[in-house]
């Protein structure tokens, strides 16, 4: 059985494949963007085990397994270049968008690797960054518009 649930909420997505049930869940964030990455938003992978899952999961341990998954989605992902990190810039050395996927594993009844990143993929569909403005007196505040706003195209 393959299942992918977009849930209500903008950037979560349930997967099932098999007996596996595996959440993702985008945030983001503004951040300061790295010192050799002036120009670049961040992009962070966090899959999380639970003991509820699989018993053999530790209760608020990352081991091996999980620092391993986190790995091979964030490879997977930079690779593909599903997502633009140099779109995620706001102010260029000051200003940058950090985006966090978070991995819930509910089920592990194997092929845990395939329904982390399905389950990645799709939160990444349904996540929608909030469009933001600059303005302020000095044209440096940054201004969050709700998604049901249109920025007219000159201020992009």
């Amino acid at each position: 059985m393959y299942l992918v649930d977009f849930c209500r909420e903008d950037g979560s997505a349930e997967v099932q494949l098999g007996q596996t049930r595996v959440m993702g869940i985008v945030t983001a964030k503004f951040v300061q963007p790295y010192r050799d990455r002036p120009n670049e938003g961040t992009l962070a992978i966090y899959p999380e085990f639970s003991p509820m899952a699989d018993p053999s999961f530790e209760a608020g341990r990352s081991g091996e397994s999980a620092v391993e998954l986190g790995r091979i989605i964030d490879r997977g992902l930079r690779e593909s270049r599903a997502v633009d990190t140099e779109s995620l810039c706001i102010v260029a050395g000051k200003l940058v968008w950090a985006i966090r996927i978070d991995i819930l594993i509910l089920d592990n009844g194997g092929n845990l690797v395939d329904a982390a990143n399905i389950a990645a993929l799709a939160a990444l569909m349904t996540f929608r960054r909030p469009e933001c403005s600059l303005g302020g007196e000095d044209g440096q505040e940054v201004i969050i518009h709700p998604p049901e706003v249109i920025i007219p195209e000159s201020w992009h």
